[in-house]
């Protein structure tokens, strides 16, 4: 049941249950005098609210709306700016950064397989040292492989560029 609410004092479209502030897309089309608009596209029915002035006598009620009009821009609008926050969101990334938290967080994670009263073998420990030492080689493997790169490791976590842990 899909509905739409646009709430242009706080820039603000919520479409199907999702809300987005907007802040890359332009909501000037919004008429001055409308504070929300909300909409049920199940029974293409909706009212628009008024903005009204604190204190003061309102002079226009909310009214009720059977067509979506100039306000089916909002639709369009939110996918809009799901877009641009995601495309904003990655353009900010640090993907060697990601990668080298990651990647500490995997040798924090099996540094008890070196500790001297470790429960493994000396072979298994000989394994989690080869692991952990290509933990620490990725920088380099990564500068190495011109088809491997940060991004592609940041964005899968099981990617083959990963060392494979022991088992």
């Amino acid at each position: 049941m899909p509905k739409l609410v646009v709430v242009a004092e706080d820039d603000i479209i919520i479409y199907n249950n999702e809300a987005i502030k907007v802040s890359h897309t332009d909501l000037s089309w919004i008429p001055d005098d409308v504070w929300a608009v909300n909409w049920d596209t199940d029974t293409n029915k909706g009212w628009i609210e008024y903005r009204q002035e604190p204190g003061a006598v309102p002079t226009r009620g909310n009214e009720n709306i059977t067509d979506l009009g100039i306000y089916a821009q909002a639709i369009t609008d939110h996918a809009s700016e799901k877009t641009a926050q995601a495309d904003a969101l990655e353009a900010s990334r640090n993907h060697a950064l990601e990668v080298k938290h990651y990647r500490k967080m995997m040798l924090q994670d099996s540094d008890w397989t070196q500790v001297p009263d470790s429960p493994l073998s000396s072979s298994k420990k000989t394994e989690w040292a080869t692991y952990r030492q290509q933990l620490r080689d990725l920088p380099a493997t990564i500068a190495a492989d011109s088809n491997l790169t940060d991004k592609a490791l940041a964005d899968d976590l099981t990617h083959s560029g990963w060392p494979t842990k022991p088992s």
